[in-house]
């Protein structure tokens, strides 16, 4: 029995054994396991380094094409201090923050335009309201300057103007004013401070006195063809006598005479130009437009008839080849209307 139980003690010892051994043994492997993580915590570390290094290329190469970028941008938009912005980029600005600027300022200059108009209109306003209302520009005088045919009031009487009313509102409506008179050609109103208006004329000047052939009266005409008044003969002073005209029964004055009439006014001009052209001596003394035919006299003594044509210049010169031929011509009729002219002496 003893026997028995020791034996079984031991085979418990050892069975003891081999699991204190089997224990024992456990740490070993447990501690064998950091020494593979040594290793791999080196091939880490090694594998960082490699990648800090690549990092460090890229960033590099990063930085180097910021700075090529940093030399075309007129701004970086992260440096709000000056004085911490790099000297290469310190002055230049954002394009967004100069567009702002810009903004800003079309927007001040629109603010101050409109208020500059603004009151500018309102000045302009009030100065209306006085000259319109304020007596002082009541109208106390009128003046008239260029006149020699008419008085002065004869034309402020035809003028429409009328003392102790508001000046400015007078010189407005005269802007359509004509002054009713056949001798003035021309009219203006101007303004002389504080309640003065000026009338300035032009007049026209007779140079003609043509006769009606139907009515016998006889009337003043100027150069342009404006009647100017009805006249007797004995009137005439440096004007030329014209016949051969009809103006009707209740001729206008201060109005033009018929387009016909002054087309032969213009022939009997061309005449006169070129009978100075080719220096031929004596004084127009009349001038007669019957039967489509012009004709002229010199001196009151040699008349020369002319076909309303457009060889007048060759007419005329050969008017002075018949004058230098025939000195005895000093009275009667030269006809150059026809091809060869013909002159008649007065019996």
């Amino acid at each position: 029995m003893k026997n028995s139980r020791t034996s079984t003690n031991k085979n418990v010892k050892k069975t003891n054994n081999k699991s204190s051994h089997k224990v024992s043994t456990s740490p070993s492997r447990t501690n064998a396991k950091p020494k593979k993580n040594i290793k791999r915590n080196s091939t880490t570390k090694s594998n960082v380094h490699t990648n800090n290094v690549k990092k460090n290329n890229h960033s590099a190469k990063n930085n180097l094409r910021l700075n090529k970028v940093v030399q075309d941008v007129e701004y970086v938009p992260f440096f709000d201090n000056e004085d911490i912005i790099p000297n290469n980029i310190r002055k230049v600005q954002p394009q967004e923050k100069k567009d702002e600027e810009n903004l800003k300022k079309k927007t001040k200059i629109k603010a101050s335009t409109v208020i500059k108009f603004t009151l500018f209109i309102a000045i302009v306003v009030v100065i209306l309201y006085l000259m319109f209302n304020y007596e002082t520009f009541n109208l106390t005088e009128i003046k008239v300057s260029g006149n020699e045919k008419y008085t002065a009031e004869e034309i402020v009487s035809n003028s429409n103007l009328n003392i102790g009313e508001n000046v400015f509102k007078q010189l407005f409506y005269s802007l359509n004013t004509k002054i009713d008179l056949s001798y003035i050609s021309k009219s203006n109103f101007s303004y002389s401070f504080p309640s003065t208006i000026v009338i300035n004329v032009e007049e026209r000047y007779p140079a003609y006195i043509a006769l009606d052939k139907n009515s016998g009266k006889y009337y003043k005409i100027d150069n342009d063809g404006y009647l100017l008044e009805q006249c007797e003969l004995t009137s005439k002073e440096d004007e030329l006598l014209i016949e051969g005209f009809v103006f009707g029964d209740n001729p206008q004055m201060g109005e033009k005479i018929n387009e016909v009439y002054i087309n032969k006014l213009d022939i009997y001009n061309n005449i006169k130009i070129f009978l100075d052209k080719y220096q031929i001596i004596g004084n127009i003394t009349k001038v007669n437009f019957s039967n489509s035919l012009t004709t002229i006299t010199i001196d009151d003594k040699l008349n020369v008839v002319f076909a309303n044509d457009s060889n007048l210049e060759y007419k005329v010169s050969f008017l002075k080849g018949i004058l230098q031929e025939n000195d005895q011509i000093v009275d009667g009729t030269i006809d150059m209307s026809i091809e060869n002219p013909v002159y008649s002496k007065y019996d």
